[in-house]
């Protein structure tokens, strides 16, 4: 029994493709796939569409959520008006109600035991929120790479998994949400994230995934990273308007995928740390002027 492990694919069409492609000679007999499908990149309904030819076993990650969110009128009124917003805002556009109606029906965790295996529990962030971090904590160099992403503050000392694990019935906890490729095991249970199939950000510049492998009686796990059409996602931000429409955040999303480090997240610390200095704290989008001033002062080739 083998198992395709994909998160994170953020409208990244090429590069789900190049899965596909990829796993075609490796006797794949299922794939799961641990949310963040559509909003990022410039191809959200067809990711979604090809994702379902698949029939691949789908949670919704916290992305996926905003969408839903914003379609109920849930969510910060800035959602519906702020410029850092408007790559959701053009994601949802491209979406048609049957989709959205998918998304809606898909849960935030899932369980699934194949025959003569055993049981897989799949999550976005963690296992209580959709948005929560896990990180191997034994592996320092792996920390180093959510500190290097500034996922964690440089003198934090990461959240124990082991304490993760302890609260968890299945054998296997996949997740994803940090885009970044990590295995780890403790007691006999394993942990996996299989990085990004969309927007890496551990320096790959490829489609990160992992193939999940049931042999002498326990999951072993083979991470991959695998060159795929940049070229052809980079045209497609431009062409179908993605770009234009998503302004900052979408040319932060595009320099994700060209340089495999975190510029969304850089660009938002950027204007939180301009934001601070105006006495503005936390807020739920930020004012458009200042948005504005922090792509205009962001470093895009070097930020890190």
């Amino acid at each position: 029994m083998r198992l395709a492990v994909l998160a994170d694919i953020h409208g990244n069409l090429p590069a789900l493709e190049a899965v596909l492609e990829d796993i075609q000679s490796c006797h794949v007999e299922g794939m799961l796939v641990a949310g963040d499908l559509v909003t990022g990149g410039p191809f959200p309904l067809e990711t979604l569409h090809l994702l379902r030819s698949q029939d691949a076993r789908m949670i919704r990650g916290n992305t996926d959520n905003y969408l839903l969110d914003y379609r109920m009128g849930r969510g910060p009124a800035a959602w519906r008006t702020a410029a850092q917003w408007a790559p959701m805002r053009w994601t949802y556009a491209q979406l048609d109600a049957e989709s959205l109606d998918f998304l809606a029906a898909l849960p935030e965790q899932q369980v699934v035991i194949p025959p003569g295996t055993m049981p897989i529990r799949f999550v976005h962030g963690s296992l209580t929120q959709v948005n929560g971090v896990l990180v191997p904590d034994q592996d320092t160099r792996t920390v180093r790479k959510f500190k290097d992403a500034c996922l964690l503050p440089e003198d934090a000392e990461p959240p124990s998994l082991r304490d993760d694990l302890a609260h968890l019935e299945e054998t296997v906890l996949v997740c994803g949400h940090t885009h970044i490729a990590w295995q780890a095991r403790h007691n006999g249970g394993l942990a996996l994230n299989p990085g990004s199939a969309g927007m890496a950000i551990d320096g790959n510049m490829g489609v990160e995934y992992a193939l999940l492998t049931w042999e002498h009686n326990s999951w072993h796990v083979d991470l991959r990273c695998i060159p795929y059409d940049l070229d052809r996602l980079r045209v497609a931000f431009y062409e179908r308007g993605a770009l234009e429409a998503g302004g900052l955040m979408a040319h932060a999303f595009l320099r994700n995928a060209e340089t495999g480090q975190n510029f969304a997240w850089f660009l938002i610390q950027h204007a939180a740390a301009l934001a601070e200095a105006v006495g503005l704290k936390n807020p739920d989008a930020f004012p458009d002027d200042l948005w504005e001033r922090a792509g205009a002062t962001f470093d895009w080739k070097y930020s890190s």
